[in-house]
């Protein structure tokens, strides 16, 4: 399995915010950062969202293989 990490930095475009970085195999796979309704994730391996009822409730982003 290709190595996974998450990377904390400074958004580029939103001054002043932080954002996630996914990383699988080397691969820039996701960015997660602030929204006004919440948060937003931007993936082009994007491939679903399903919801887990469980508590607490949590959405599960289905990723492509990169």
């Amino acid at each position: 399995m290709p190595e996974e990490r998450f990377t904390v930095c400074p958004h580029d475009q939103l001054p002043g915010k932080m954002m996630v970085e996914y990383w699988r195999g080397g691969k820039f796979i996701a960015g997660i950062y602030p929204h006004e309704d919440g948060i937003r994730i931007v993936s082009k391996y994007l491939d679903g969202v399903s919801t887990d009822p469980s508590y607490p409730p949590a959405a599960i982003i289905k990723l492509m293989m990169a």
